[in-house]
């Protein structure tokens, strides 16, 4: 069943939308990412807190929700003014999305987003959501064109592909790609900013060239200031 329309949706006026942070864990994962020189557990918190702070500063989103199987991950939450759902087990990215959407109403607009893209802003996060509307399902690809750092959602029975090539499995799903078509300027580099997730130093390094968020901006600098290595020229 095609879940995108010939005609795009009309605009639900008032309507914000419920964001879904899933985090596995702020202690495991990254394995990749400075490692030997600075505590990938510290970057993975400062990831999350800035994805929150996008979140609330967006004027398009009125729920965050972070979902998680470590309920050490609930004060965090609370912080940044989320709220928390407990993943039973830690199945995956799409089990705990889809578990967050069956507690919102069905008809609930959603965005899923990784938690770790630290160069989100508000401003970002509103560019997404105003080209998602006109869509009943659509994501955003990440800086690598493989995999996707969102995916929205304004229909019942969706389910987001989060994982190995989740572009082409997301493509596969009637999920239309945004911002595919920006090539410059200041809507480019929104979109810039919207694919940017960070596994290893390099992306980091081209993280940090587009701007961090405060959270991850204060880690990177405390390693730089620690090690005399800022990852960049």
């Amino acid at each position: 069943m095609a879940l995108n329309r010939d005609m795009p949706n009309s605009p639900r006026p008032g309507e914000r939308w419920t964001a879904i942070v899933p985090v596995r864990s702020l202690t495991e994962g990254k394995s990749r990412l400075l490692t030997g020189s600075s505590p990938a557990p510290s970057l993975i918190e400062a990831f999350a807190r800035d994805v929150l702070r996008a979140c609330g500063e967006s004027a398009n989103i009125g729920r965050t929700i972070v979902v998680s199987p470590d309920a050490s991950i609930e004060a965090l939450a609370r912080e940044a003014n989320s709220e928390f759902v407990p993943e039973p087990s830690a199945s995956g990215i799409n089990e705990a999305i889809a578990s967050v959407r069956a507690i919102c109403a069905p008809n609930q607009p959603v965005i899923g987003i990784l938690a770790d893209t630290p160069c989100l802003t508000g401003a970002t996060l509103d560019a997404v959501l105003t080209h998602a509307r006109d869509y009943d399902v659509s994501f955003v690809a990440d800086a690598a064109g493989t995999g996707s750092t969102m995916w929205c959602a304004q229909v019942p029975g969706a389910r987001s592909f989060f994982g190995s090539h989740s572009r082409a499995h997301h493509r596969a799903s009637g999920a239309v790609e945004l911002g595919s078509t920006a090539k410059s300027g200041d809507d480019a580099y929104l979109w810039t900013r919207a694919r940017r997730d960070v596994d290893t130093d390099v992306d980091l390094w081209d993280a940090h060239r587009i701007g961090l968020g405060p959270a991850t901006t204060h880690v990177y600098e405390q390693r730089a200031a620690s090690t005399g290595d800022p990852l960049h020229d």
